[in-house]
C-alpha cells in the first residue's frame, strides 16, 4: 500500500504554516488558532517543527516564504507542458478558447496555435480588438488550474529532481531506462530489442540483489503489459513498463509538489500515471516496494549518465 497519511512528507500548506511561525518568532502554542487543529494534525506539525527550525532560522524562513509565494502566485509557463493547456481549453467556450489561443504569451501561444490549427471556431469572429482588462482576466483565469512552485527545493525526492531537470526527449529516455532496469532485474532479455541487451548488462551492475517476490512482480507486470499490447500495440515496451515505476515513486511525493512535477509531462502520460498510483498497484509492503523502485531509478540514472544522455550534476541535491 502507499505510505499512510502520517508517513507522507509535510504538505506545502503545513510547511508554510510552520515557516510563518518561525519567520515571526512565535511559538505555535501561543496562537489561539493552534488549538483548533485536530490533535493528530498538531502532533504531526509538532514533530516536523524542530527539523524545520534547524533548517530555517527566522530570516531564512521569511525568504523561503517569500520565494515560495512568488513561485506559487505565477506558475512558470515554460514548465507546464502545452498539452495541459490544450486539454483545459477544449472545455472552454469558443470565445474564451480563441482569445487564449490568439493572445497567450510564449511559449503557450505558439504551441496552442499549432495544436488548434486544424480546428478553428468558425462561429467566433473578432469584430473589435479585445478589451485589455477583459483579456487580462481571461488569460489569468485560463491558467488558474495550474500549480506553481520553485524549480528546486532541498527536500525534493530524486524523482521530482529528475522530472524538473529533463525535457520531452529526456522523459522518454528515463522511462525507457526505468523499464529496462526492471527487465534487467527480472532477467527478461527476450522482452527487448537486440541493441538494448547490452544496456541490460550495464544496468545489472547497478541493481540490488534479486529478491524472489520482486522478480515475480516484474515478470507479472511484463506479462500484463503483453496482454494489454494484444489489443493496443505498445511501441516502446520498456518505456510503458517504466510508467509503473514513475507512478509509484510519485505516490510518496507531497501531493502539491507531485502535481507540479506532473505538469512537466505530456498530459496523456500524466493521465496514464494515475492508474499506477492506486492502492491495488502496491501488492507488496510499501517500504520494500519503494526501496526497489528507488533502486531502479538510481540504476536508470547511472545508465543514462554513462551513455552521456543525462548530466548527473543537474540531479544532485542543492545542498
Amino acid at each position: 500500500m502507499p505510505a499512510s497519511e502520517t508517513d507522507r512528507p509535510l504538505s506545502a500548506a503545513d510547511e508554510a504554516l510552520l515557516l510563518a511561525f518561525l519567520a515571526f518568532g512565535k511559538r505555535p502554542d501561543d496562537d489561539p488558532a493552534w488549538h483548533r487543529l485536530s490533535e493528530s494534525w498538531r502532533s504531526r506539525l509538532d514533530e516536523a517543527l524542530p527539523t524545520l527550525a534547524y533548517r530555517f532560522p527566522p530570516a531564512s524562513a521569511r525568504d523561503r516564504l517569500a520565494n515560495d509565494h512568488a513561485a506559487e502566485a505565477h506558475p512558470d509557463l515554460f514548465r507546464i507542458h502545452p498539452s495541459w493547456w490544450v486539454r483545459a481549453l477544449r472545455k472552454e467556450s469558443p470565445s474564451i478558447r480563441q482569445a487564449v489561443i490568439a493572445y497567450a504569451p510564449d511559449p503557450v501561444g505558439p504551441a496552442l496555435r499549432r495544436a488548434f490549427a486544424d480546428a478553428p471556431d468558425p462561429e467566433v469572429v473578432a469584430t473589435y480588438p479585445p478589451d485589455p482588462e477583459a483579456l487580462d482576466w481571461v488569460l489569468t483565469l485560463a491558467g488558474e488550474r495550474f500549480v506553481g512552485g520553485p524549480i528546486r527545493r532541498d527536500d525534493d525526492p530524486p524523482i521530482v529532481r529528475v522530472i524538473a531537470a529533463l525535457d520531452a526527449r529526456g522523459y522518454a529516455r528515463i522511462l525507457t531506462a526505468l523499464g529496462l532496469a526492471k527487465l534487467a532485474y527480472a532477467e527478461q532479455y527476450d522482452a527487448v530489442r537486440a541493441r538494448d541487451r547490452t544496456r541490460l548488462q550495464t544496468l545489472r551492475a547497478s541493481l540490488p540483489a534479486p529478491r524472489l517476490e520482486l522478480v515475480d512482480l516484474a515478470v507479472a507486470e511484463l506479462a500484463a503489459l503483453r496482454v494489454e499490447a494484444r489489443d493496443n500495440p505498445v511501441h516502446n515496451l520498456p518505456a510503458r513498463l517504466g510508467l509503473g515505476s514513475l507512478g509509484r515513486l510519485l505516490t510518496e511525493v507531497e501531493p502539491h509538489r507531485a502535481r507540479w512535477a506532473l505538469q512537466h509531462l505530456p498530459y496523456h502520460i500524466a493521465r496514464d500515471l494515475h492508474k499506477f498510483m492506486k492502492p491495488e498497484m502496491f501488492p507488496l509492503p510499501s517500504a520494500d516496494l519503494m526501496d526497489w523502485e528507488a533502486a531502479l531509478l538510481r540504476a536508470a540514472i547511472v545508465l543514462l549518465a554513462r551513455e552521456g544522455r543525462i548530466d548527473p550534476l543537474i540531479l544532485a541535491e542543492p545542498s
